[in-house]
């Protein structure tokens, strides 16, 4: 059986590398011509621009021009003034946003270092306190500290007492006398290796010989400070015959067998009242430590 004959006709021809290439070239060339005249042409214009006078052709076209299209901008302008308008309040109310969040947290920074500065103050403060009170005489010669801070408090209200982290590793032993830079604020009443619980003045078991200063004729008055299941601090057992007026100082009397030296501040009388069928004189003590704020002490070893 014969073959079909071959198809007599043939496609368009393939254009083969060296053909692209030469075509590339004719385009560059072409392009770098219209570059080239419409150079010269500019820098003609440019010429003629600045050496003809201002009545000349080229400012008359540019005049013409400036003529034609000024009110084409003018309507553009109105035309997308409100977009413009919006966008600028868009990016305005978002940039306000991103400020608004870095000046809020700059204020919570200095915030932080505000309280950060103020509780050094603070704890200077009673550094400060406390070691005016190591370097007096109150306590005698050679007597050793053992600094400590508030860790917890009593949650009673029968009871007024508070936890130190100071304890036996520390050297601190029960019935310790336990001051701040205030004054007395109570004693060691029970301890651990690394923790005590201090038993403070205005509480209802507590108990501590004292005196008031400046005294009379007759010495200072004297009596027990106590506390109560309220808090307050009165000064019981004081004779009628002494003389006793508020804004004096009550201070520790370091009587035979107290567990405190002599003469540590425990507050300013307040309020003296006497009773005609009564013995002893109704005194009532406001202390100068603040046991609301209480926060560093030092236990007397």
């Amino acid at each position: 059986m014969p073959l079909p004959a071959a198809s007599a006709t043939r496609g368009p021809k393939a254009v083969t590398r060296p053909q692209r290439s030469l075509v590339a070239r004719k385009r560059a060339l072409r392009r770098r011509i219209v570059v080239a005249i419409l150079v010269v042409l500019s820098v003609a214009l440019l010429t003629v621009y600045f050496r003809e006078p201002s009545d000349g052709p080229v400012h008359r076209a540019e005049a013409s021009a400036m003529h034609v299209v000024a009110p084409l901008q003018s309507g553009t302008a109105r035309i997308i003034k409100p977009f413009r308008d919006g966008w600028n309040w868009m990016t305005g109310l978002f940039g306000a946003q991103t400020q608004n969040r870095t000046l809020r947290a700059e204020v919570q920074q200095l915030r932080g270092q505000l309280a950060q500065e103020l509780l050094q103050q603070q704890q200077t403060t009673e550094l400060r306190g406390m070691l005016q009170m190591r370097d007096s005489s109150v306590f005698p010669r050679g007597t050793r500290f053992a600094d400590a801070r508030v860790i917890a408090r009593s949650t009673t209200a029968w009871y007024s007492t508070v936890t130190i982290d100071a304890g036996t590793d520390q050297g601190v032993r029960e019935n310790d006398a336990v001051v701040n830079g205030q004054g007395l604020v109570g004693r060691v009443s029970a301890v651990t290796p690394d923790a005590s619980e201090v038993t403070l003045i205005t509480d209802q078991e507590s108990y501590i010989d004292a005196m008031v200063v400046p005294g009379g004729a007759q010495g200072p008055a004297q009596g027990l400070v106590a506390g109560s299941v309220t808090g307050d601090v009165t000064l019981q057992y004081v004779d009628r015959s002494q003389k006793v007026v508020t804004g004096q100082v009550v201070m520790t009397s370091g009587m035979k067998g107290s567990i405190f030296t002599r003469g540590i501040p425990i507050g300013q009388v307040s309020a003296v009242a006497q009773q005609d069928v009564e013995l002893y004189q109704n005194i009532s003590v406001t202390p100068y430590v603040d046991f609301h704020t209480l926060d560093l002490v030092m236990v007397a070893l």
